[in-house]
């Protein structure tokens, strides 16, 4: 995947990111990602997976709201909360990842819905990708996957 890097020396921006760290990358990220405020919801009932997700984003400077089950997560959208991302997970309490989504989509909501699960069957990617998924990744959520969503968002 080829990287847009900021603007300035190219071959110094080239040079930091080649050689890097995780932590050097993340700051080059974090340059080229944030213009606007984004916001995301997390839906997950693993609480280690969605303090990871949580972090992942805020290491971006996107602002998230955390809940545990999908009853939660609808009357919350319910309540005219507004979100430019809502990360789902397959398996949460109440109703399922797949049930929860197709709610939220009938509830009017059209932004940006992506489902990071451990179960990736090209089955069940064709299930939540009807339903409305915008994008469906297997776990861990990462920076490879996230990023270019989250430039998309920013409308870069």
């Amino acid at each position: 995947m080829a990287h847009t890097l900021p603007s300035g020396d190219q071959a110094s921006d080239q040079d930091k990111w080649d050689s890097g760290g995780l932590e050097c990358n993340q700051q080059l990220l974090i340059e080229i990602v944030m213009r606007n405020r984004l916001i995301a919801l997390v839906v997950d009932g693993d609480t280690t997976c969605w303090v990871l997700e949580q972090e992942l984003l805020h290491s971006y400077g996107v602002q998230t709201l955390d809940v545990d089950n999908s009853r939660d997560a609808v009357d919350l959208i319910a309540s005219n909360a507004e979100f430019n991302l809502i990360i789902i997970e397959k398996i949460i309490p109440v109703l399922n990842g797949l049930e929860v989504t197709r709610q939220i989509r009938e509830i009017g909501v059209r932004c940006k819905m992506l489902e990071v699960t451990a179960c990736s069957g090209e089955s069940e990617r064709q299930a939540f990708l009807a339903t409305g998924v915008d994008v469906f990744i297997e776990k861990p959520l990462d920076p490879e996957h996230l990023v270019p969503i989250l430039r998309e968002l920013d409308g870069q």
